[in-house]
């Protein structure tokens, strides 16, 4: 596993035909390692919260557009067999961990030392743009002829998974008594527009803190 993820920093070309299983085992681990540190934004029991959910708001919002990117790229004139599309799709995910892995130390340290849910939501995103970009290198090595679907499949990538970080909410911040998640429907436009709104708000304790004072 440790081998497969240096050569997707290291030898690109090498790690196209490793083990598709390896590449994604050690993108969970990275995934779980950046939950934990997104977690001590509130701290207790939300570093398992986040943990849990960090993950599965990843993997469950690749595995609804791994039909779309066959479609757009095999479109695009991209030729894949069931082998390099799985290492493709699994790269993927294991060159976007390791940009989360290496932004988690940033990630950790704005998480213990702020209260402002707005600030920290906006810096999930930022890396999580980050990361995305420099894995986009990785699909377009394996499949040339389709850089231009590829951009366009990530930037759906994108739409769903701010709307699965909407759907598996809460994931941040926990409220005494609030369930594991939401059964409220809500788009992400509306989500972040509670984000800014409490921002806007000037409250300097969470939400739930606020609900518990007297």
């Amino acid at each position: 596993m440790l081998r497969s993820l240096d050569a997707l920093l290291r030898r690109p070309e090498e790690a196209r035909g490793a083990n598709p299983v390896a590449l994604l085992a050690g993108a969970i681990v990275c995934y779980l390692l950046y939950g934990l540190a997104a977690g001590f934004f509130q701290g207790g029991w939300s570093v398992a919260l986040a943990v849990m959910k960090v993950p599965l708001i990843i993997l469950g919002s690749v595995a609804l557009c791994i039909p779309s990117l066959y479609v757009f790229t095999a479109l695009a004139g991209a030729e894949y067999t069931p082998r390099t599309f799985a290492n493709a799709i699994a790269g993927f995910c294991g060159v976007a961990g390791l940009l989360l892995l290496a932004l988690m130390p940033v990630v950790w340290l704005f998480s213990v030392s702020t209260i402002s849910l707005g600030f920290v939501v906006w810096l999930h995103l930022f890396v999580w743009l980050v990361a995305l970009a420099f894995a986009r290198r990785f699909l377009t090595q394996s499949a040339p002829a389709a850089r231009g679907a590829i951009g366009l499949w990530l930037a759906l990538l994108l739409l769903v998974s701010l709307q699965m970080t909407t759907y598996a909410r809460p994931v941040l911040w926990r409220n005494a008594n609030e369930p594991l998640f939401s059964a409220e429907k809500k788009s992400f436009f509306e989500h972040l527009g509670d984000v800014a709104r409490w921002r806007a708000r000037s409250n300097p304790e969470p939400p739930s803190a606020a609900a518990r004072r007297p």
